[in-house]
């Protein structure tokens, strides 16, 4: 029988969780985890969206206008959800809890009334991937858009969460089709 070469074995093993661990791989999931992990008991309601590259190229479609021009320019992907979060009387879910890995962080914000992050993902000149969340004592809304997005849209959104809080970027957010 040969002996068992661990060196090898333990660096492959190293390189694949390295790997894997990179960045934090930001979804529903994890911001409806965090509100459990945070107020010990689940989302009071939810909603939640994800479309997809063809679903969100259909939407695009759909809403050019006659000039042909996309109101959704650049966007590739959009996931979004919106959480009712349980005791509205105490502090702000503190979304700023969130590990954060592999990602340019442009705005990170906490008080007793909202949390946030505005967090990228630059790819070339353009913005690759874009996630925003935003928390208040009864909200959280949590955006992803993927595509080749304008470097102004973190800096924007931002501006939004600082000054209006959850609630004024699901507004800004629900326009983006309009």
């Amino acid at each position: 029988m040969r002996p068992l070469n661990t060196v090898p074995s333990v660096l492959i093993l190293a390189a694949c969780l390295s790997l894997t661990a990179c960045a934090t791989n930001f979804s529903p999931e994890l911001v409806r985890s965090e509100i459990t992990r945070q107020r010990s008991v689940d989302p009071l309601s939810a909603f939640e969206l994800s479309l997809g590259r063809f679903t969100t190229y259909m939407i695009k479609s759909a809403l050019a206008g006659e000039d042909g021009e996309l109101p959704f320019a650049g966007l590739a992907s959009l996931e979004i959800a919106v959480y009712q979060a349980p005791n509205e009387l105490g502090p702000a879910i503190d979304v700023t809890r969130i590990a954060v890995r592999g990602w340019e962080q442009v705005v990170r914000m906490h008080n007793p009334n909202r949390s946030g992050m505005v967090l990228i993902q630059p790819r070339r000149d353009a913005i690759g991937d874009l996630v925003v969340i935003g928390a208040g004592p009864q909200k959280v809304i949590y955006a992803r858009l993927t595509g080749s997005l304008s470097r102004d849209l973190p800096g924007r959104l931002g501006d939004v969460l600082r000054e209006g809080g959850p609630d004024e970027v699901q507004r800004v957010l629900s326009q983006l089709g309009e």
